[in-house]
């Protein structure tokens, strides 16, 4: 059974973690989830990382832009790591929690590539695990949630098709810096959580759980 929690949703934050502790206190999360772009090593630390987790639980996937050594190592006060794995399913006061991080292509050239056939395994074993309340990516299914600046569609295929597969109450992901959302007929949601560092949060609450887009005024920006 879901413990009632208040979820708090942030993606590509590009080093200006101000945006995360601004949204933090304007929305009152028990627990943070982010759908990676944290930073690059030179603009985010562990121990940026670390004063995160010690004012609450978080959980992340990875994208293009982030720590890789680091995320690894960053632990909430429970001992739990806050980078999920991939294709892991976390249990936290009930809520089944899942990731797919990286973003697609076809070679493994960089380590935050993933191909068409790690999306697919990482969806086969979450599938397997039963069913699923949350699920973060960085990367986005096509047509689903996926429109660029320019108003192009910017999601894969194997993000589309691991969707599908697992079946996630909420599908939350990141990369195109342009918040919007899809609601289908089943009931599933998918929302791209946007860009944080321009006011850009997604709320997750009740019962059943419930996701809402919201935007917060900023009060400092990081240097670009």
């Amino acid at each position: 059974m879901r413990k009632p929690m208040r979820w708090l949703a942030v993606s590509d934050l590009h080093g200006d973690l101000a945006a995360v502790w601004e949204a933090i206190d304007g929305f009152a999360p028990d627990a943070l989830l982010c759908c990676g772009d944290w930073g690059d090593p030179d603009r985010v630390s562990e121990g940026d990382l670390a004063a995160v987790a010690v004012r609450l639980p978080v959980l992340t996937t990875f994208g293009n832009h982030d720590p890789l050594d680091a995320l690894p190592r960053v632990r909430n006060r429970d001992g739990s790591p806050i980078l999920l794995a991939q294709g892991e399913v976390r249990d936290v006061a009930g809520w089944r929690i899942a990731a797919i991080g990286g973003i697609w292509a076809k070679s493994h050239r960089r380590r935050h590539y993933v191909t068409d056939e790690d999306v697919a395994e990482c969806a086969r074993r979450i599938a397997a695990a039963g069913s699923i309340d949350l699920l973060l990516t960085h990367g986005c299914p096509i047509g689903l949630a996926d429109l660029t600046p320019r108003g192009t569609h910017g999601g894969q295929r194997c993000f589309l098709e691991a969707f599908r597969a697992i079946g996630p109450r909420i599908h939350l992901c990141g990369h195109l810096h342009v918040a919007q959302e899809r609601h289908l007929r089943n009931g599933r949601i998918v929302i791209n959580v946007g860009h944080t560092p321009s006011g850009d949060v997604v709320v997750i609450e009740g019962e059943p759980p419930g996701a809402r887009r919201e935007r917060f005024d900023r009060v400092a920006r990081a240097p670009a």
